[in-house]
């Protein structure tokens, strides 16, 4: 070997095979390396390396990162992981591909049966440790929300399988947790009107020094964008001028961004390929729901020229919320919910959520008959099965709809007229 070899191959020590490498670097510093199992997700090759100032620094550094990678399961130990330990690894893991309001509800769930069942190694795992899981988170939960909880350890689960951790996910061998369909509540076709028209009597609350009428304003257009064009509550308090638009003379809103509770900035943690913006507090203005959701929707000239009398009226900007509360700040969904309630309760109308406004809009493009195809685009929804879940058919349009189907199985001319007689009392 030459010099100039001799110098540039840097001081190696071979060791024997699997017990890696000690490498003595050009700065000087020492650096312990490793290559551990492919990824079995992936099947790319992984390596351990840690350096420091002194063989010593470098080579306890090395053995903490080992300890580590043992105890969340990521290098197989001597002991499999503690499923806390496990679950710990794979939330972090599972918040850099998901946004951070899904990432919240699902780290929720994996804590609460991780303090159930934390304690069992991921080995020892049984489908009795999920049933007993189930039954503890049974007695506060109601059972769609126990579902999601079943959900969520499933797919935490599921990962360890891959990473051929554990042979089989023991949620494979147990029932799912029982969950009747509860019907969401609507309004009737001409409801609406009357809960849009409650609004200035509704007694609700005045703060700020916003006129009365931009405030009743403000909530009117609220709501009848909710019945109307279908918009999820964040899309709606998102809305700005420049996403109001006309396409081949038709007015309507190309919906593409709305408001999500992300956290203060300096404790969200956004992952790198989602876009968001920080406004005000824990309100980030960020990118739709779904690909789907990035729609345009058509709106009725008169709401047009009434969202477009506000933004002149007010002097918003292109880029500005045309709705927001007195101080300027985003619209709070729980300010939405007081206002919408007084309305119901001013038009004496039956208690429903903000929510079911989207339930009535697919429900009334059911009963217009409109395509599978267009119901779907206007929602917003990835697929018809999503909007026939939003469809709830009113017995008229049932009537209606099932007497243009069935003929008439009765000739008239048998009929027999008959006389009701009220007994003397």
């Amino acid at each position: 070997m030459t010099a100039k070899t001799s110098r540039n191959t840097v001081g190696r020590s071979r060791r024997t095979k699997g017990a890696g490498s000690i490498i003595h670097r050009t700065d000087g510093r020492w650096e312990f390396r490793r290559e551990i199992s492919r990824d079995p997700a992936t099947g790319k090759r992984r390596f351990i390396a840690a350096s420091g100032r002194t063989k010593a620094d470098a080579r306890e550094r090395f053995d903490a990162k080992v300890a580590e990678m043992e105890r969340t399961g990521l290098l197989p130990g001597a002991k499999s992981p503690y499923l806390k330990d496990y679950a710990e690894r794979w939330l972090e893991e599972y918040r850099l591909n998901v946004k951070p309001t899904t990432y919240r509800t699902r780290a929720g769930r994996i804590k609460a049966c991780m303090d159930v069942i934390g304690r069992v190694r991921l080995t020892e795992l049984t489908p009795d440790h999920v049933r007993q899981c189930m039954r503890v988170l049974s007695k506060r939960l109601a059972p769609s929300t126990l579902k999601d909880h079943f959900v969520s350890l499933k797919m935490m689960l599921d990962q360890a399988e891959l990473e051929e951790l554990i042979p089989v996910d023991p949620c494979r061998r147990v029932k799912p947790p029982r969950v009747e369909p509860t019907e969401t509540k609507i309004l009737s076709p001409d409801q609406p009107k009357q809960l849009i028209e409650a609004v200035p009597n509704r007694g609700a609350k005045r703060r700020g020094p916003a006129p009365t009428v931009d405030v009743d304003e403000s909530w009117m257009l609220l709501f009848e964008l909710a019945f109307a064009a279908g918009m999820r509550e964040g899309e709606r308090y998102a809305l700005m001028p420049y996403e109001l638009e006309q396409r081949d003379g038709v007015p309507g809103i190309n919906v593409q961004q709305q408001i999500q509770q992300y956290g203060k900035p300096e404790q969200a943690v956004i992952p790198a390929w989602l876009k968001a913006e920080h406004l005000y507090g824990i309100l980030w203005l960020t990118t739709p729901k779904t690909h789907a959701a990035h729609r345009f929707v058509p709106i009725s000239m008169s709401l047009w020229q009434r969202l477009w009398a506000r933004i002149k009226r007010l002097g918003i900007g292109p880029r500005q919320l045309i709705f927001t509360n007195s101080r300027g700040n985003p619209i709070r969904s729980s300010t939405e919910r007081y206002n919408w309630n007084k309305a119901l309760e001013a038009a004496g109308l039956p208690p429903v959520t903000i929510h079911s406004a989207r339930h009535w809009t697919a429900s009334m493009t059911a009963r217009a008959n409109m395509p599978d195809d267009a119901r779907t685009a206007i929602m917003g929804h990835t697929s018809i099965t999503m909007t026939n879940h939003y469809t709830h058919r009113d017995e008229a349009s049932l009537a209606k709809l099932l007497g243009q189907a069935i003929p008439d199985l009765h000739d008239d001319t048998d009929i027999i007229e008959a006389e009701v007689i009220e007994e003397a009392s």
